[in-house]
């Protein structure tokens, strides 16, 4: 049985919604004439719509990389919560932005709208959760009320909400109006939050990076309330910046995090067994870790270098790395990025 996927695209406020609709394809269409359909549409003038999707699915695939890297060492709740705000992002992004935008135009189906629209709202409570984990994160690093911050934020949410859908000169979707408020008093917040704390969670240019970031980040939902809305490219165009300024915010804060929060609190014998070394792979990676040559380790234990070679690989396997440089950085992340012995 093939399956037809149908889709809406609004340019309503809250980033361009959209939802897919995926129904029994019965009348007999053949994939490949759907297949022939989606091709006939890659013009130039979807150039920009395929060259940001590019372009997302690239920062998507670098953030991951980061969060699911240091999420073996950091444990603090603080950087759970901004792994969890990251992954629901994504889910909201690909599910209720991406997935109209890349089929508006293909096809068509009368009533699509309303159904189209049942989709992107529920897609709606993943983003809510994000936005909420990203306000409990900066309440936990900065030592701040979250419930205050949470009232804070919802009043102001609401308030902003009423007065887009006040002045509006035509009928608006009130969920995406919804999102949009949420997502720019969130952020804006969150941004007073690292910007008036006196909690040093990372390094001072780092700080400044970040506070630009969580206010641009903010801001571009603005944009959804403003003419610009209008423009060709402006669904494209605010989607990778979606993308690009909430990646780099937890990418900056991932790398540059000083608060305690961050560190690791694993011991080298927590370590050890952790990732199921062994003694004798135990007394390996000490070698390594001191920057000693297999043979000098050989030497040192008084056995064949091939047995060095072969205790080396398992350490490898066990701890997910390919060399030795990447284990020497694991084993420092896990004692809070600190050059010591073990």
């Amino acid at each position: 049985m093939h399956i037809l996927a149908f889709s809406y695209f609004g340019r309503g406020p809250g980033s361009g919604g959209s939802a897919i609709f995926l129904v029994p394809l019965t009348t007999g269409i053949a994939s490949r004439d759907v297949h022939m359909l989606l091709l006939n549409n890659l013009n130039l003038a979807s150039t920009p719509l395929w060259a940001s999707f590019i372009l997302c699915l690239s920062i998507t695939a670098g953030g991951l990389l980061v969060v699911f890297r240091f999420r073996q060492n950091r444990t603090a709740s603080s950087f759970q919560y901004l792994q969890t705000f990251l992954i629901l992002l994504y889910v909201y992004g690909y599910y209720s932005l991406w997935s109209g935008m890349l089929l508006s135009g293909f096809m068509a189906m009368d009533n699509v709208e309303r159904v189209a629209r049942l989709v992107f709202n529920m897609g709606a409570p993943f983003f809510i959760v994000s936005l909420t984990m990203l306000l409990l994160w900066a309440a936990r690093v900065q030592k701040r009320p979250f419930v205050v911050l949470l009232a804070a934020t919802i009043g102001a949410s609401a308030l902003v909400a009423v007065a887009v859908l006040y002045a509006a000169e035509s009928p608006q979707d009130s969920v995406r109006v919804a999102l949009s408020s949420a997502a720019l008093v969130t952020l804006l917040v969150v941004a007073g939050t690292l910007g008036t704390g006196k909690q040093p969670i990372v390094k001072e240019k780092g700080r400044l990076l970040l506070i630009a970031l969580a206010t641009a980040s903010g801001l571009i939902h603005l944009t959804a309330f403003t003419p610009l809305r209008d423009l060709t490219h402006y669904n494209s165009v605010f989607v990778f910046y979606f993308y690009l300024f909430n990646t780099a915010m937890v990418v900056i804060y991932t790398y540059q995090a000083t608060d305690p929060l961050m560190q690791s609190l694993l011991s080298l014998d927590d370590f050890l067994l952790k990732y199921g070394i062994s003694k004798r792979e135990a007394d390996i990676l000490r070698g390594i870790y001191a920057g000693k040559t297999n043979q000098e380790i050989a030497n040192q234990l008084f056995i064949s270098l091939q047995t060095v070679k072969d205790h080396s690989s398992r350490i490898y396997q066990k701890t997910f790395v390919k060399n030795r440089a990447q284990l020497m950085t694991l084993v420092r992340e896990s004692h809070g990025g600190r050059q010591h012995h073990i």
